[in-house]
């Protein structure tokens, strides 16, 4: 517990002071702000693994597309996938819940590299605002990492994923990229404590635009439900 909060009181520190001396990014072309976040992913990691002995195992790398303008889908378990793909994949925004752009600093970082608030009870009206802005991105040559879950989920848990990535995955026309990972078994679900291991963050192949909502929905959720029950076990106690 001791090692956990001091990684949480050193983790803010760090965003606070790194947030802090990128303000000058915001008036600067949009790779400036990608190459400071990417640095501020790696430290978080270097953080999560000298206090928590928490260390990040990534496989399949090779398979994100070699030409930008793709969306990620990954599974959610904890508070790490928030910050892990900015060192991951290039060009990255993400879609997210609206409240997180009420953070100080971090929601004007967010909104300069592109990413997207949503209202997750406005139904229809959050949904269209939500394909024109990611449209634009993509076009843009910018890649989206979004929780097809919805939500943070337990480690093992069923996947299920909400129709908002069919939505998009139908209307956009570019490649979706499955990630399955097992993060929650160190880092669970509104949990201070951080349980020591090597988790896995696993890239999946493409699934290539042209398939029926229903049936890109009933592959996503077959391939991410495969990958989960490979992975290995990060070796430290599953967080309850």
């Amino acid at each position: 517990m001791i090692r956990s909060v001091l990684f949480l009181i050193t983790f803010y520190l760090f965003t606070a002071v790194l947030f802090t001396l990128m303000l000058p990014t915001l008036i600067l072309p949009r790779c400036v702000a990608f190459y400071f976040l990417s640095f501020w992913t790696k430290g978080a990691r270097w953080l999560l693994k000298v206090f928590c002995h928490v260390e990040v195992r990534i496989r399949g790398l090779e398979n994100l597309p070699q030409k930008n303008g793709y969306i990620v889908a990954s599974k959610h378990e904890s508070a790490m996938e928030t910050v892990l793909f900015h060192s991951l994949v290039p060009n990255v925004f993400y879609v997210f819940k609206r409240e997180l752009l009420w953070i100080p600093l971090a929601n004007l970082h967010a909104l300069k590299t592109g990413c997207v608030g949503i209202d997750r009870s406005g139904r229809s009206v959050t949904m269209r605002k939500m394909l024109e802005k990611t449209k634009k991105h993509l076009a843009e040559g910018l890649n989206l990492v979004i929780f097809p879950e919805g939500t943070r989920v337990a480690p093992d848990a069923p996947t299920k994923c909400a129709p908002g990535v069919a939505f998009l995955y139908a209307n956009c026309n570019v490649p979706v990229v499955p990630v399955a990972l097992n993060t929650g078994y160190c880092w669970a679900k509104n949990k201070t404590l951080k349980h020591a291991g090597t988790v896995t963050v696993s890239f999946l192949k493409p699934i290539e635009p042209g398939l029926e909502k229903r049936e890109f929905l009933h592959k996503l959720e077959t391939e991410l439900e495969a990958e989960q029950k490979k992975l290995p076990h990060p070796q430290g106690k599953k967080c309850t």
